[in-house]
């Protein structure tokens, strides 16, 4: 190892790098803040000089010696006319940024939805689903359900398709795939039900009218085949001639009356006739009431008492306003009648 030696102070300056130790130079603003790290620099006299990192040292050597670590001085070092700046520790050199543009694709990562992340496009939406099979198929068993209910021939497989086809409908609505069929198919079936049990109700009266107009038909006795009944036209009835019971409730008009011996069983009896005394026809409902009036006066004097008291009660046969015009009919008959069958005459009953 060489004897140390003093250095001229126009030598001390930034060390200059040997070819086997060059000291880092700064190029940018971040090299700066580098420190150079200890090691023999050549000190610009054409001798190697110790820096220790923040300064030159007393310690040089030829450029032929041999690299040996520094001795430490028996003196203490002069210090610097120049106070040192502050050390900071020693980073290792690091590679600048290329200035040039890389052609490299980078994939950025999907943060979108991650808080903070940055935005992105958005995922990929997943295949829409089909339309449901089964769906289509509880819409189908439906529509076929409703027609078939409205037959009554086949209303009751109609019913039955229309159970099948909800159900169906229904489990559409929990597989995968749309829901609008299930959706529909319910619907459907619900107004169809109710269509359907309309158009049943419609049918069933539309039947069963006919079917109570041909009983009621059948129970009503036709006047002329009561047995001993001989038919009377109005203008031949007398007081006194006794009838038996006729329903004549869906009747228009009426122009003859059945007579039977009153020693038969019978309900009504003639007891007034009288005549209205009108030149024009005074209406139904005035003619109705001059009626009234006219059997109400002569009840008592028949039956031996009161209407009011008497538990027989009466009904009028009075003129039609064609009858009024064409025949010069003002007869009106008068006639009382029992709740129940009598034998024999009402007259004087007292009851």
């Amino acid at each position: 190892m060489s004897t140390p030696r003093t250095v001229s102070p126009r030598y001390w300056a930034t060390p200059k790098p040997s070819p086997r130790a060059s000291s880092p130079e700064p190029s940018d603003e971040r090299n700066h803040l580098m420190t150079t790290p200890a090691g023999w620099y050549d000190d610009g006299s054409g001798s190697l000089r110790w820096w220790d990192g923040t300064q030159w040292t007393a310690h040089v050597r030829t450029s032929d010696d041999a690299p040996v670590a520094p001795e430490r001085p028996s003196v203490e070092p002069v210090a610097s006319a120049v106070p040192s700046p502050a050390t900071a520790p020693f980073t290792p050199p690091y590679t600048l940024p290329s200035s040039g543009v890389s052609t490299e694709r980078v994939i950025a990562p999907d943060l979108v939805g991650a808080p903070g992340g940055a935005w992105g496009a958005p995922a990929p939406q997943p295949p829409a689903p089909g339309v449901s099979v089964l769906g289509i198929i509880g819409l189908a068993v439906v529509v076929v359900g409703v027609v078939c209910a409205c037959i009554p021939v086949i209303s009751i497989v109609g019913w039955a398709l229309l159970g099948v086809g909800f159900v169906l409908s229904l489990v559409s609505l929990f597989l995968r795939g749309r829901k609008w069929p299930g959706i529909t198919g319910l619907v459907v079936s619900a107004i169809g039900a109710l269509l359907a049990f309309a158009v049943s109700l419609l049918l069933l009266a539309t039947v069963s009218a006919p079917a109570d107009a041909a009983a009621s038909a059948e129970e009503r006795t036709d006047p002329a085949s009561i047995e001993g009944a001989e038919m009377v036209p109005f203008a031949e009835l007398e007081v006194g001639d006794c009838l038996p019971f006729v329903d004549y409730e869906d009747t228009g008009q009426i122009y003859e009356l059945p007579v039977v011996p009153c020693e038969r069983p019978h309900t009504d009896e003639v007891y007034f006739i009288f005549e209205v005394d009108e030149e024009a026809f005074p209406g139904d409902d005035a003619l109705g009431e001059a009626a009234w009036d006219g059997c109400a006066s002569h009840f008592d004097a028949y039956v031996g008492i009161a209407y009011e008291d008497s538990v027989l009660d009466f009904y009028t046969y009075q003129p039609t306003e064609t009858s009024w015009a064409r025949a010069d009919d003002r007869t009106v008959q008068c006639i009382l009648y029992s709740y129940e069958d009598v034998t024999g005459t009402l007259e004087g009953a007292k009851y």
